[in-house]
């Protein structure tokens, strides 16, 4: 459908940090959106961003207070620390905000089947930041696969390796099936449209040391099998400090993604590979698939399309990094049980 002139959507952040400082950023130049409010934990972080870009700033957990002093809120990106999602989550959706919220959407399957029955209660959308969706590569791979380009899938692999010193933020506050796996879970899910009957999980010290990792096995109902590595105890030195790899091969044929192979290498004192697909600078505006994650939002809310991720993708994937969690604890397979609508 045709992007028609509409009135800006109202929006907040709630976590203005690292991820929601770029989200209140894109809100901030999207012609679709306009920033209402954000609301902090920590005062300096959203007093700074707040000043940058001129709307007022809440602390703590007031974003109660936000939502009752600015009701031309209409829509709230929280982006809180991953365990930090289901209290304001659920006071937006309360309150008849539509809600973006990054992934994972929770750390625990019953937290997310909260908030997908209380979107629903109210009537509102909630969409997860799975925001692989919309990097072209991964969305080429799944047109793909969708037109039959590699006949019947059988096997998915993929790797996303991240450095020690990355892990330092989360270590010991949540379980590691819930960090960076939730990326890679979803890309197989959407790229299959089956869903995991039987998940498997190993690592080395139970994916809770620094020097960790994690490596899954996922059985589909259709019969695909995916291995999903995920290793944050890489030397800084050894290569780059992030690799990354996504492949799927199928009775017909093959595909390939590269995501960290972005095309750009700058070799100086230090090497550097900077941004050029999630949110890159191009004369002072960020682009890339966040920037089409705010806008691909904004349209929902205006109903100009429909939404890319439900909050039951997001669900499933919460599912799924349970039993990976539970597989690690307990050693042993674990049977999914049948998906049921909240």
């Amino acid at each position: 459908m045709a992007e028609a002139p509409v009135k800006p959507v109202g929006t907040a952040v709630i976590g203005p940090g690292r991820m929601g400082g770029l989200y209140a950023r894109l809100l901030d130049q999207s012609a679709s959106t306009r920033l209402v409010a954000v609301c902090g934990h920590g005062e300096i972080t959203a007093r700074n961003v707040a000043l940058e870009l001129g709307v007022p700033f809440y602390t703590g957990a007031r974003y109660h207070d936000m939502l009752a002093n600015h009701p031309q809120i209409e829509a709230v990106v929280v982006a809180t620390s991953e365990w930090a999602h289901a209290g304001p989550v659920g006071a937006c959706l309360a309150s008849g905000k539509h809600v973006l919220v990054e992934k994972p959407m929770a750390t625990s399957p019953s937290d997310a089947a909260r908030m997908v029955h209380e979107a629903d209660r109210n009537g509102v959308d909630l969409m997860v930041c799975h925001s692989l969706r919309f990097d072209p590569r991964f969305a080429a791979m799944r047109q793909a696969v969708a037109r039959g380009d590699v006949g019947e899938v059988l096997h998915i692999y993929s790797r996303r390796s991240s450095q020690p010193e990355a892990v330092d933020r989360v270590l010991g506050r949540f379980p590691l099936a819930y960090w960076l796996l939730p990326h890679d879970v979803d890309l197989a899910l959407w790229t299959t449209g089956s869903a995991v009957d039987r998940v498997r999980a190993y690592a080395r010290w139970g994916a809770s040391h620094r020097q960790d990792l994690i490596v899954v096995v996922l059985t589909f109902e259709c019969g695909a099998l995916a291995v999903l590595e995920n290793v944050w105890g890489s030397p800084t030195r050894a290569g780059r400090p992030q690799n990354q790899l996504f492949t799927i091969r199928g009775t017909a044929g093959a595909v390939e993604v590269l995501p960290f192979e972005n095309g750009l290498a700058i070799y100086g004192a230090t090497a550097e590979y900077p941004d050029t697909s999630a949110a890159p600078d191009v004369h002072g505006q960020t682009e890339g698939m966040s920037r089409s994650l705010i806008r691909h939002f904004a349209g929902v809310i205006r109903k100009l399309w429909k939404p890319l991720i439900t909050s039951r993708d997001g669900l499933a994937v919460v599912r799924i990094a349970s039993a990976i969690d539970a597989s690690l604890r307990e050693g042993r397979e674990i049977t999914m049980s049948p998906v049921r609508d909240v």
